[in-house]
């Protein structure tokens, strides 16, 4: 029973009993154990950058007050997200400024008592410049945060041994340029130099006497260039059938481990530097809009996102640690996601010249198997009910929508572990794990 405690970081106990003998070891378990703990800090560290819950694709008030069904459709600015060969629906420059705030409550239920993440206030916010330079050419710039958000649970919750603070920020800038190839046909390509923040703090097991915790406290950061495409058509009056592809983005993170352990345990680095090597997935969403019944408009979007290329994460550290008594350099953890769908369906209601009604619901479905379910992001297959509208006065465009946000209920039963060394039972958190997010968008539109 010992040696099992070892491995997860418990003290010997005869080095607990005889002061002495602590003294002259060299610490050799200590150090062992807390090497195998560094390496379950190091690998979660690109964690919270993971599944549906982590893509926002929330950047523009007209596109979320429909639930997102916006591909077709795409007319102001914020199409240069959406899909910018609308761009060329423009006859006048516009600048547009989104502002989007998400309220997200997480709620745990299962062996080791019940428990929820604090409250907190997340916010994006999105800037999209569209300028037709001719009748066929319009020119955009937009940037936005195409992933983000994060998780806060109390410090001495059950699983805090995986994680208590969690934490991803994007920066993405994204010219483009739309071409108008017939009347009825426009195409467009633009490139995406994304910056990437992560952050994540955890609690490490110490059995020491006085019974205390360590912290661990990790952050990184990396830059990629993708590249994103669109096209929309209009083979009918009324009917336009849109499409819009992102590519990957492949960021090399480089970041820092600092630990923080009582004075008693010797001989372990405060600080280790790391690199990992994130996937941002590829997605392509199809859809078609009708305006053929006015003063209505019908937009139904499918979107494909390849989570698929987060097979596995590997972390790579610039010292050698002991893993279950070997030096290793690189930690492999496997996580197999799987790609998944959305599927949108919004409408508009021209109420008056100036004013639009709009709604929508998203069916989103969970890249994340039973198998690699964990409470940094308790992903599930979610709900979004979403309403909004537009006002105009003159050449201002003021927008608004509202999203909630339900996951279904999911239940974790699995087992967390590195490098085939599980946590103990008691930091598994298994059980049953329930989330909403209210989310706001608000936006100017200004046409020159």
């Amino acid at each position: 029973m010992a040696e099992k405690r070892l491995n997860y970081g418990i003290l010997h106990p005869s080095a607990r009993n005889n002061p002495e003998k602590k003294d002259k070891q060299p610490w050799g378990s200590l150090i062992g154990f807390l090497s195998v703990v560094m390496l379950v800090v190091a690998w979660g560290v690109p964690t919270v950058c993971q599944g549906a819950g982590f893509a926002l694709v929330q950047q523009g008030t007209a596109a979320m007050a429909q639930g997102n069904a916006f591909v077709a459709e795409a007319n102001d600015a914020s199409a240069i997200f959406y899909n910018p060969a609308g761009l060329n629906q423009l006859k006048r420059p516009q600048l547009y400024l989104g502002s989007f705030f998400f309220f997200p409550d997480q709620e745990y239920r299962g062996w080791g008592g019940d428990s929820k993440t604090r409250p907190r206030l997340h916010n994006a916010g999105s800037f999209f410049l569209a300028v037709p330079v001719h009748d066929r050419v319009a020119l955009g710039l937009g940037y936005f945060s195409p992933f983000g958000l994060s998780t806060d649970w109390p410090a001495d919750w059950a699983g805090r041994y995986i994680t208590t603070y969690s934490r991803l920020k994007t920066y993405n800038v994204n010219p483009v340029i739309s071409l108008k190839l017939m009347d009825n046909l426009s195409i467009a390509g633009g490139v995406n130099f994304l910056w990437s923040d992560v952050r994540l703090r955890r609690r490490i097991p110490l059995f020491t006497r006085p019974l205390v915790d360590g912290k661990s406290d990790i952050k990184g950061s990396g830059t990629g260039i993708g590249a994103n495409f669109g096209l929309l058509y209009e083979p009918l009056q009324g009917i336009k059938l849109g499409v819009s592809y992102r590519s990957p983005i492949y960021v090399d993170h480089n970041g820092r481990l600092e630990l923080s352990l009582p004075t008693i345990v010797r001989g372990v680095p405060r600080s280790v530097d790391g690199s990992a090597k994130l996937i941002f997935p590829p997605s392509v969403t199809f859809g078609v809009s009708v305006n053929r019944f006015q003063p209505f408009t019908f937009n139904v979007d499918a979107t494909w996102t390849g989570w698929s290329t987060y097979e596995n994460l590997e972390v790579k550290l610039n010292r050698a640690i002991l893993v279950n008594g070997r030096p290793a350099t690189s930690i492999v953890t496997e996580k197999n996601w799987h790609d998944a769908w959305a599927l949108r369906f919004g409408a508009n209601w021209q109420v008056k010249d100036n004013m639009k009604i709009r709604a929508g619901y998203t069916f989103d479905m969970t890249p994340v198997p039973n198998s690699t379910i964990e409470p940094q992001v308790p992903d599930a297959n979610r709900h979004i009910f979403a309403v909004g509208g537009d006002l105009k006065v003159w050449r201002l465009n003021l927008g608004f929508a509202y999203n909630f946000i339900l996951n279904e209920a999911r239940n974790k039963d699995n087992l967390i572990a590195f490098n085939g060394v599980p946590l103990p039972d008691f930091a598994q958190v298994n059980g049953k794990y329930q989330s909403h997010t209210h989310t706001l968008g608000l936006s100017a539109a200004y046409e020159f």
